[in-house]
């Protein structure tokens, strides 16, 4: 029981315990506003990488991230931005729990945890796209 409780507010806030380690492999996800690429976020062995799109930069009605003001510069950090992470649902909910088991998921792999649940949020009206589904849209290089 008392595990349960622990791991319930461990998982309040970002969806994740704070002493879980990030075990994603390699991945590439666009961030989408309507049929506009606006973003391409990619994980590999040095971490997380996040770069606006050309077809972003070459449009003016949509302005950048709060959180990545700077459209020519490539982002970089070892952990993910909390701007994607949010979109990854606690491990404390029931249904979650369940998704992850079935599905043989690891909950420390962030970017398998995006994939499966990260496609949208409540929080905004962005799509975040696993690269695949990717590959029809201009601009996404």
């Amino acid at each position: 029981m008392l595990d349960k409780v622990l791991r319930f507010f461990r998982g309040v806030s970002s969806g994740r315990g704070t002493e879980a380690v990030d075990r994603s492999n390699n991945a590439i996800f666009v961030l989408v506003l309507g049929r506009l690429p606006m973003l391409v976020l990619s994980r590999d062995s040095d971490g997380w990488t996040m770069r606006y799109t050309d077809a972003f930069k070459d449009q003016n009605r949509v302005a950048p991230l709060v959180p990545f003001p700077d459209v020519n510069k490539v982002y970089r950090s070892q952990e993910l931005w909390p701007f994607f992470s949010v979109r990854i649902p606690s491990i404390a909910r029931p249904e979650v729990e369940r998704t992850v088991r079935e599905e043989h998921l690891d909950y420390d792999d962030l970017a398998a945890m995006l994939r499966r649940f990260g496609r949208r949020s409540v929080a905004d009206q962005f799509e975040l796209r696993p690269a695949p589904d990717a590959n029809g849209l201009v601009g996404a290089n």
